[in-house]
């Protein structure tokens, strides 16, 4: 074991697995987050978890056999079938400032190719203020404007700077393997325009923390899932699901597992040995519960 003032390799280890169970890279370093974490007292861990048990607690009821988990502070997707892990895969969630919600719903459909319409609040809060700064922000992000009945609409005849309270066109990403959504959408029924998608920004599966979207949620290997979904060996091989989407064309396909989807939000989860791992609160809400539960 580690003796006297070194930081020999069984020191090092136990760093790396303190670091996996408590959502940090497991580098072996110890940094200014895992320094904090290390730093947390025991009794704020039991505070976490009995915050995480009430969350559970709300939501026990309405646990499907058959459930897609979206496990938000986790940064992870998990198939369930007959109440057994099928798959599961890394995502990217909202950003802090554009929290991905906690959910009830369901897999309406798939899009093979989809078309990015971008989503009023990203219209008000970035696109809008985009092109005051710079009349170029439309073609550089591959958007286009349609009016109502779908035509483009020049940009530049556009006055930006008076833009306010209702917006009267849509803002189109035309579909590839290089626009905002990828090759694949998984569409849901909430009013909140929340789903999830394939993405070719790739790189930021590779962190620890996944919380850079704007609120939908990124998957690292969707055209597994979409397989498991699609649930339909002849029609929908893999490479069948390869072929329709190299077409380069934009399809609606109805799926045929009826999946209820959970997009949860734990700051404290057992895995299946009773180990518990803490994650960070990446949206803060711990707090307020806790307070809640307090009062």
């Amino acid at each position: 074991g580690a003796s006297g003032d070194r930081f020999d390799d069984a020191l090092v280890s136990a760093v790396k697995r303190f670091q996996a169970g408590h959502g940090l890279d497991a580098d072996g370093a110890v940094g200014k987050a895992t320094l904090e974490a290390l730093n947390v007292p025991v009794t704020e861990r039991i505070s976490r978890i009995r915050a995480n048990l009430e969350r559970w607690r709300w939501v026990a009821a309405d646990i499907d056999p058959d459930l897609l988990l979206v496990d938000v502070a986790g940064f992870r997707a998990e198939l369930r079938l007959a109440n057994q892990p099928v798959w599961s895969t890394r995502v990217v969630v909202g950003r802090p400032s554009r929290e991905t919600p906690s959910l009830l719903d369901s897999v309406q459909h798939l899009v093979l190719n989809p078309k990015w319409v971008v989503p009023p609040t990203i219209l008000r809060e970035d696109v809008i203020p985009g092109m005051r700064r710079n009349p170029g922000y439309l073609n550089s992000h591959r958007l286009r404007l349609v009016d109502r009945s779908g035509r483009t609409v020049d940009a530049s005849a556009v006055d930006w700077a008076g833009q306010g309270g209702s917006f009267p066109y849509q803002v189109v990403q035309s579909s590839g393997a290089d626009g905002s959504l990828g090759q694949i959408k998984f569409a849901l029924g909430n009013r909140y325009s929340i789903y999830l998608h394939d993405t070719p920004s790739r790189a930021l599966f590779n962190r620890a923390s996944r919380a850079y979207s704007s609120g939908c949620v990124r998957v690292q290997n969707p055209l597994e899932l979409a397989v498991l979904l699609l649930d339909d060996p002849t029609q929908w091989s893999p490479e069948a699901l390869k072929a329709a989407i190299a077409t380069g064309k934009t399809r609606t396909v109805p799926v045929n597992r009826d999946i209820t989807v959970m997009l949860l939000y734990y700051t404290a989860d057992a895995d299946a040995s009773g180990t518990v791992h803490f994650r960070k609160d990446i949206y803060d809400r711990d707090a307020r519960l806790l307070s809640a539960l307090s009062s």
